[in-house]
């Protein structure tokens, strides 16, 4: 079984975004971003599986989730880096983010990374380390 990691964490940051009402764009699916309000960008960049038994059967599935925080150019960067941390909030560390028929955990804190801007928007990149052990 390959875990859908994708979509577990997916759930966590759209459950809360759905209530925050903060739009939120996924891979390979339309999305036009506001273009005066804050609205998120949900990356999950998995690595390389490998196995922790002699039989190869027990597996490791990591990676890291990726959620940009983008707020329109010229706004400040405080109310983005207030949804970052809220970001953060939602996967603390060892924190568990239960699937279809697994549980992945956060590895480490989650990190806030420096503003980027482009002339367009502000984006704040948070990035949450994670795992899933599949059994044998």
């Amino acid at each position: 079984m390959i875990p859908n990691i994708t979509a577990a964490l997916e759930s966590v940051l759209g459950s809360w975004a759905d209530g925050e009402g903060i739009p939120v764009a996924y891979d390979n699916i339309g999305f036009d971003p506001p273009n005066d309000a804050l609205y998120l960008i949900s990356h999950d960049m998995p690595a390389t599986p490998f196995s922790i038994d002699l039989a190869g059967d027990a597996v490791v599935y990591p990676g890291v989730y990726q959620v940009t925080v983008v707020a329109p150019a010229g706004t400040g960067k405080s109310a983005a880096r207030r949804i970052a941390e809220q970001v953060c909030g939602l996967f603390p560390k060892n924190g568990e983010i239960a699937g279809d028929g697994f549980t992945a955990w956060v590895t480490s804190p989650p990190a806030i990374f420096p503003g980027i801007p482009d002339g367009v928007s502000f984006s704040i990149p948070v990035s949450i380390n994670y795992r899933a052990d599949i059994p044998a």
